[in-house]
């Protein structure tokens, strides 16, 4: 690996245990202290797990590679919105799940794609 690379790499590691810490801390906000961008609550969901695992694929593909982060952050998407039960104001939504999961899985295929060239 190049030196830029293993830079980059060094950085996205621990970038990517911050947005997953980011993720549940977000999921899990009471309803009134959410702060949302504007955009379809799916779209922030897929646009979240697309960055985590970007994050991913950056710093730990080469030590775990594609598929293991990817169908993790898809379980993670489906377990916190299952816990919006706990949250104030909050109700889970199976379409913000397969967004979230969709948005990891995408990255991943395109970071596979890119690898391959």
């Amino acid at each position: 690996m190049k030196p830029a690379a293993e830079t980059l790499a060094a950085l996205a590691r621990p970038a990517a245990w911050a947005c997953v810490a980011a993720l549940a801390v977000l999921s899990l906000l009471p309803r009134e202290d959410m702060v949302r961008t504007g955009a379809a609550g799916w779209m922030e969901h897929a646009v979240a797990y697309a960055g985590t695992m970007a994050m991913f694929a950056i710093g730990h593909r080469a030590r775990l590679g594609l598929a293991r982060p990817a169908i993790a952050l898809c379980g993670y998407a489906a377990l916190l919105e299952l816990a919006q039960h706990l949250a104030p104001g909050r109700a889970p939504a199976l379409r913000d799940a397969l967004a979230g999961a969709a948005g990891a899985i995408a990255v991943a295929l395109a970071a596979r794609a890119i690898a391959r060239r």
